[in-house]
């Protein structure tokens, strides 16, 4: 196996296996984002692969609360080692804060008071008419909860397109 010699300032060295190094820092940089869809009466959640690559989408929850659902997001991201979480932000056609972005902002503020994961607003115009289109393309009739979940892992898909250099 590849060995490096890593040395200290005090001029001794050490050993290490070169590939394995390279896995740890891997696993450090590694990390599952997690999409949300907010809703007043649901609410779709779409997670990434373990390399935080490919979207998947997850699940529909119908909170009784925000607590309720703060709770339920906690659950996920705590089960899927989550390190970032991404909330669509319903502006208007012009970008401008509606009512529902205002909902979602103070939805946001409460969530990121009771998680230890960075929370992100991303714009998500359109998303909903995206996922019904999805649906209507492959010729597959949807439910609503379907159209969150897949509403949602099109904001994560958006958010990770940026990303890509």
């Amino acid at each position: 196996m590849p060995q490096a010699i890593l040395s200290k300032s005090n001029s001794k060295s050490i050993n290490i296996d070169r590939n394995k190094y390279i896995c740890i820092i891997c696993e450090e940089l590694m990390m599952r984002i997690m999409a949300v869809d907010y809703g007043k009466k649901r609410v779709g959640v779409a997670i990434t692969d373990p390399l935080g690559t490919i979207s998947l989408p997850l699940s529909t929850i119908a909170p009784k609360s925000d607590s309720d659902l703060i709770e339920r997001l906690k659950c996920i991201i705590d089960e899927n080692e989550v390190g970032l979480v991404i909330v669509g932000n319903p502006l208007s056609l012009k970008g401008a804060p509606t009512e529902m972005s205002n909902t979602v902002e103070r939805f946001v503020k409460k969530m990121k008071r009771r998680i230890d994961v960075e929370v992100v607003l991303w714009d998500e115009r359109y998303i909903s008419q995206l996922a019904v289109n999805r649906f209507k393309d492959l010729g597959i009739s949807s439910k609503k909860e379907d159209i969150d979940r897949v509403a949602a892992a099109i904001i994560l898909d958006e958010y990770l397109e940026s990303k890509r250099v």
